[in-house]
């Protein structure tokens, strides 16, 4: 199974083995290397500033979003991996709908060109196996649902490995992706919704967009701990997006905390680009978890 998360500013895609995909049995799946991306600029056409280089890598293509050969690109290297056991058939997560007609498009052509039987699963909120208990649940980013169902189960595979009697507890999940989203999981596995904030190239491209003299800062320009104060005009920028980011992950998950949870000591999942940037500033139990909604993905769908 080849499995694709659409994002606003960019798609990542990679094959997957499921570990007893039952997630009450400790399920999970390991996702392959390589982890292969396209990536775009969300707003980059509307800024009126030279753009960062990207850096690109043999497993990662940068395009405008509407540039059909990338999508051929990623087909054509997706179907090629070694490892994926012959099995063709995409499980497609997307919040973003051009995106997803384009990759769609350039799946059928390779499928037509090369003679195999391709099927594309788009997954939406009532194949991820997990109950949402938000007003509008088909309106909730498919990504936040992927990355809970894969929270909830590492959270209770973590806790069956420590040998702990009662694997059922809540957890914070935080996804640094394009947007940032802090959920709450409750300890039944209910997803009962969260936070959007920016993300950092968001951040970064609006600030951009949104004044005369501010560069447009590459999102690789946020490190781990930025000079304070700022020196110069980008040194600023970036020591105020990380504080946006890091702080205001903080301050909700130590909300959630205090108001949902009480006296426990509710465990923090983290995953997404900019998510180790996080990492070491929310208190214990925290843990980083690489490709969160690939996992989420691989455990869901119609068999």
């Amino acid at each position: 199974m080849i499995l694709v998360d659409i994002g606003n500013s960019g798609l990542r895609a990679a094959t997957s083995s499921c570990e007893h995909p039952i997630e009450s049995d400790g399920g999970w799946a390991k996702i392959q290397s390589p982890v292969l991306k396209l990536s775009w600029s969300s707003i980059g056409q509307q800024i009126g500033k030279q753009r960062p280089d990207p850096s690109h890598s043999e497993n990662r293509r940068w395009i405008q979003i509407d540039d059909d050969q990338g999508y051929d690109w990623l087909v054509h290297q997706t179907t090629s991996l070694p490892h994926r056991n012959g099995d063709a058939n995409f499980r497609i997560a997307s919040v973003n709908r051009n995106a997803l007609d384009r990759l769609l498009r350039a799946i059928d052509k390779h499928s037509k060109k090369s003679g195999e039987s391709i099927v594309a699963q788009v997954v939406d909120y009532t194949d991820v196996g997990i109950e949402l208990q938000v007003e509008r649940p088909e309106k909730v980013g498919i990504d936040r649902i992927l990355a809970a169902r894969a929270a909830v189960a590492w959270n209770t595979r973590r806790k069956k490995a420590n040998s702990q009697d009662n694997p059922a507890t809540p957890v914070i999940v935080v996804q640094a992706g394009t947007a940032l989203t802090v959920d709450w999981v409750d300890q039944h596995g209910c997803f009962q919704g969260g936070s959007i904030l920016p993300g950092v190239g968001l951040a970064l491209q609006y600030l951009a967009a949104g004044t005369d003299q501010l560069p447009w800062l590459p999102t690789d320009s946020i490190d781990r701990l930025p000079r304070l104060p700022g020196k110069n005009t980008e040194e600023a920028i970036a020591a105020g997006v990380h504080a946006s980011l890091v702080g205001g992950v903080r301050y909700l998950v130590q909300r959630y905390r205090k108001e949902i949870g009480g006296k426990a000591r509710v465990p923090v999942v983290i995953s997404g680009g900019d998510g180790r940037l996080v990492r070491e500033h929310i208190a214990a139990p925290a843990s980083y978890v690489e490709n969160l909604v690939l996992v989420g993905l691989a455990l869901s769908g119609k068999p």
